[in-house]
């Protein structure tokens, strides 16, 4: 399955799920009012109903004869943390959308370029991408799944509670591959332009007619990504500060929960993967984001040639000259 249409697929389920009301058509982001209108619904549904069915989870873990009685405030932590993330989450769409709009615009001139020069993607970056997709879709299929397989009877109520928390968990993990995915793309253009900027001053002289015309043009976008990179993080950033708690609170206390149950209570082998498998891909899930972070500043501080380094200062100092006019204007 090719990047795009997994792309493609996953701001489909994105909007699905009320995490953003756009979709892309025609190589283009587009926003109906059908779909305005379901994602703010769907997100008034979960701020407001969301802890009546997280409740409905804390009930469970209090008549546990499995969980000593001290720990009883152990559901109360994890829910909560979950409850306010995802809150915290839904209130910056409107950031979120804004960023994405952007570099949606940055990846189409970066596609054009790979094209005209003739470049395909990074193979590590590819493998990256297709591993960080097979974890999300794993972590989303667990959860979905999770309340029908591990659930002796489903009621109305419980089916609505499980849809709700289900879309909840699914909003945490889908804001980290978007997070993810913003990144992935700039290190994908960093990539290019260490290519090309290796390629044009081994293969071709500083004299050579078009050569300053190049590398404006490669420091151009060079100068692009990183301020595309600095708005992620500026936009991103308390949401990811918010993320890594919750994922520390997911881990201190489902590892703790999941010792007390398997000690006290007999498991089949099923429960035991499936628990295990969640608990390990979550795991491997964060650190991919914590791993393109650092891929992104490992391309961004490559080593740059004098000559070109001189051209970018012009080129930056342009570009900001430029901004600076049309904010004025």
């Amino acid at each position: 399955m090719g990047i795009l249409l997994i792309q493609d697929i996953f701001q489909l389920f994105a909007v699905l799920i009320g995490l953003t009301s756009y979709r892309l058509v025609d190589d283009r982001f587009i926003q109906t009012r059908i779909a305005k209108a379901y994602t703010l619904i769907l997100n008034v549904i979960t701020v407001t109903m969301l802890p009546v069915a997280l409740m409905s989870m804390v009930n469970y873990f209090y008549v546990a004869v499995w969980l000593p009685r001290f720990m009883w405030i152990t559901p109360f932590v994890l829910y909560a943390v979950n409850y306010v993330v995802i809150v915290q989450t839904l209130i910056s769409r409107c950031h979120r959308d804004s960023i994405l709009m952007e570099l949606h615009h940055l990846v189409v001139k970066l596609n054009r370029e790979m094209g005209r020069a003739e470049k395909k993607m990074n193979s590590k970056l590819r493998r990256l991408f297709y591993i960080k997709t097979l974890t999300t879709s794993y972590l989303s299929l667990c959860y979905v799944l999770g309340t029908f397989l591990l659930s002796d009877e489903l009621t109305f109520s419980m089916m609505l509670s499980a849809f709700l928390i289900n879309n909840g968990y699914n909003i945490l993990i889908a804001t980290t591959h978007f997070y993810f995915v913003s990144f992935w793309q700039v290190a994908r253009g960093y990539d290019f332009v260490n290519q090309q900027l290796e390629e044009l001053i081994s293969t071709r002289s500083p004299l050579t007619s078009g050569y300053a015309e190049e590398l404006r043009s490669l420091w151009s976008l060079h100068a692009s990504l990183s301020q595309t990179a600095h708005k992620i993080n500026r936009i991103y950033g308390r949401q990811m500060l918010a993320s890594r708690f919750d994922y520390i609170t997911f881990t201190v206390i489902n590892g703790y929960l999941g010792l007390m149950y398997s000690s006290r209570e007999p498991i089949n082998l099923f429960e035991k993967c499936y628990e295990g498998l969640l608990y390990l891909i979550r795991t491997v899930d964060f650190f991919m984001t914590d791993y393109i972070c650092d891929m992104v500043a490992q391309y961004q501080s490559m080593p740059k040639h004098t000559a070109s380094e001189g051209v970018m200062s012009k080129e930056v100092l342009q570009s900001t000259h430029l901004d600076h006019l049309e904010t004025t204007s």
